[in-house]
């Protein structure tokens, strides 16, 4: 008898779970929009969770399997949220309505990251207003300028250094890139020059390697972090960012700052805008007016800086603050010129174009060292750029969470009303990938950026760095820094893909980011003598 009570309980709790499990999966149903059909408890999450599918393909499934749809719904584990497919009704929840989307879905709170809660990214309401409109200034075009110098300086000499061996390399370029982005952030977030070529085992690389990286187990907690509940990474003790590098990062600003104010120095870095920040003399330039347009994807500010948006900037805040460009300027800048340099390498008109352009740039310039002026001006690497961003956009996916309620309607004229804490998800590379919008989406064509044929691109699809008042605010930043790497590597080298390079290319579906597979393998092959 005792056994057939322990069994029967044992069936009536899996049933109770199981009805817990898919509780919510009556919600889109009732509201009659289209949705993904959902399994218990993971919802539409279980090809992530068995690493069969990109999670970038899989949360947007519903805009490929619904294409008459303004947004359909999906679920991610037990939480609905909706896919907006429509470019104009995107613009108008991130830009004209953006008061009932202020927040990302998720945050981290400086209780269960003390590092990530004070990053910009991750924060939310209040505490984000005053700190994007505080850091605005730090990202405008004189800002950018000032910093050039420190970025030519290392893009030159690695690939100079490179070339000058005069023999061909085969090269994975994402371990390349990285290891000048680690040095080139590393000077220009916290004013310490580096060689991570020379020196791969340098403190500032392997701390950047543990911090950036978005695989393996680092990956898979971003990845629950977006997912479940804040409350539940508090309870457990999970930080997502390791406490010896958060450390690391935090002595290595608290004494620089402390250094910089004994000794009164003065470097064009971002520990140098945040200490003006921090004094609140952090202000625009006059010149910025003049520098506004870093190329086609340059975003627009929404948010201009105020006196009654006074942060209190701790040497944690600032520490955290820079490092999440640290973070931001190696991992996107790196996804980018990857792709870039694989698509070239396709394709021997689009390369010979771009290496005829650097050509005449460098040999038009005083004192051969590359200017911030003079990268702005060159619009065929502007226009390659723009049409990496365009077909393998770093984040091909971002979010918002309803901060107060919001009526929607789909093409079938049914009305949805969002209420406070519903979650969107908006579908930046499928809709770049939409061949409503582009012709052709899967080639690779720098010329639908041309001053010829932009005005017949929808501009409310193109969306590589957000847009609104929560756009990336970097995005200057890492078009500069982008630009200025692919100059050079084309300026020293013809590039040549590698056998052990995917074509097509195959997505490590594991990944948080977007990663090859098997990696980005090239052989550089060096073209001047002269440098």
């Amino acid at each position: 008898m005792g056994v057939f009570i322990a069994l029967a309980l044992l069936l009536l709790a899996l049933y109770l779970a199981y009805r817990w499990s898919i509780a919510s999966y009556e919600y889109f149903k009732l509201r009659g929009v289209p949705f993904v059909k959902p399994l218990p408890l993971v919802g539409g999450m279980f090809p992530v969770l068995s690493g069969t599918v990109f999670i970038v393909d899989c949360i947007s499934e519903g805009y490929r399997r619904f294409r008459a749809s303004r947004f359909s719904g999906l679920f991610m584990f037990r939480q609905p949220a909706y896919l907006i497919h429509d470019p104009e009704l995107i613009k108008r929840i991130a830009i004209a309505d953006f008061d009932h989307f202020v927040d990302h879905s998720f945050k981290f709170s400086t209780k269960m990251d003390p590092f990530l809660g004070r990053s910009l990214f991750f924060m939310d309401g209040l505490r984000w207003r005053q700190g994007r409109s505080g850091l605005s200034p730090a990202f405008t075009g004189s800002k950018m300028r000032s910093m050039f110098g420190l970025l030519t300086d290392y893009c030159a000499g690695a690939m100079g250094r490179l070339a000058n061996s005069g023999v061909v390399r085969e090269m994975e370029l994402k371990d390349l890139f990285k290891r000048i982005g680690n040095d080139v952030m590393t000077s220009i977030s916290f004013g310490i020059d580096v060689d991570s070529v020379k020196d791969p085992q340098n403190d500032f690389f392997q701390n950047g390697k543990s911090f950036t990286s978005t695989e393996g187990i680092q990956g898979f907690k971003f990845f629950l972090a977006t997912m479940i509940p804040e409350y539940i990474f508090t309870i457990l003790r999970i930080r997502l960012t390791p406490a010896p590098v958060a450390k690391f990062y935090e002595t290595v600003v608290t004494c620089s700052i402390k250094s910089r104010e004994e000794k009164n120095v003065v470097r064009p870095d971002f520990i140098h805008l945040l200490m003006q920040a921090r004094k609140n003399i952090l202000q625009e330039d006059q010149s910025d007016r003049n520098l506004e347009s870093a190329g086609f994807s340059t975003v627009p500010e929404h948010l201009q800086s105020s006196t009654s948006d006074i942060v209190e900037w701790s040497d944690l805040d600032i520490t955290a603050a820079v490092a999440s460009f640290f973070f931001g300027g190696i991992e996107s800048t790196t996804t980018m010129l990857c792709f870039a340099v694989y698509e070239v390498s396709l394709l021997p008109e689009v390369q010979a174009k771009l290496h005829a352009e650097i050509d005449s740039v460098q040999n038009n310039l005083e004192d051969r060292k590359l200017t911030y002026k003079s990268i702005q001006k060159m619009k065929f690497l502007d226009m390659v750029v723009s049409e990496t961003l365009r077909l393998w956009p770093p984040i091909g996916l971002t979010n918002r969470k309803c901060t107060k309620d919001y009526t929607m309607k789909n093409n079938d004229g049914t009305q949805v009303t969002l209420t406070k804490g519903d979650i969107i998800q908006l579908p930046i590379q499928s809709i770049h990938r939409d061949s409503r919008f582009f012709p052709e989406p899967m080639r690779f064509d720098p010329e639908r950026f041309s001053d010829e044929n932009r005005h017949l691109l929808n501009q409310d699809a193109y969306m590589p760095f957000g847009l609104g008042p929560r756009n990336c605010v970097g995005s200057r930043l890492a078009l500069m820094q982008a630009k200025c790497i692919l100059y050079y590597l084309f300026l020293n080298f013809e590039v040549q893909i590698s056998s052990r390079t995917d074509v097509p290319m195959q997505l490590d579906k594991r990944s948080m980011g977007v990663n090859a597979k098997n990696g980005f393998w090239f052989h550089l092959v060096p073209r001047r003598e002269d440098v």
